[in-house]
């Protein structure tokens, strides 16, 4: 058998995992909400936001983030059609 999806089964890098290990055991707030929790989650996201797009000369408006390939996908589709 060949098994093709290799993003659902590869080993998570090290230096990713260290770095978001803060964020899956001690702040796992939801960034959208103003507890505690998500305030600092939502903070994590604005900077990481910001260090990506200084490192590929973006600008942080222009980075998305996203929960799986498929979504990633659908918005590169989707997406243009409201910056129209």
């Amino acid at each position: 058998m060949i098994y093709a999806d290799n993003a659902a089964t590869t080993e998570l890098d090290i230096d990713a995992f260290e770095a978001m290990r803060p964020f899956l055991v001690q702040y796992y707030g939801n960034a959208s909400q103003p507890y505690t929790l998500g305030v600092k989650a939502k903070k994590a996201l604005k900077d990481a936001r910001h260090t990506i797009a200084k490192c590929i000369d973006a600008d942080p408006e222009e980075i998305y983030f996203t929960s799986c390939g498929t979504e990633s996908d659908n918005w590169a589709i989707k997406l243009p059609v409201y910056f129209k």
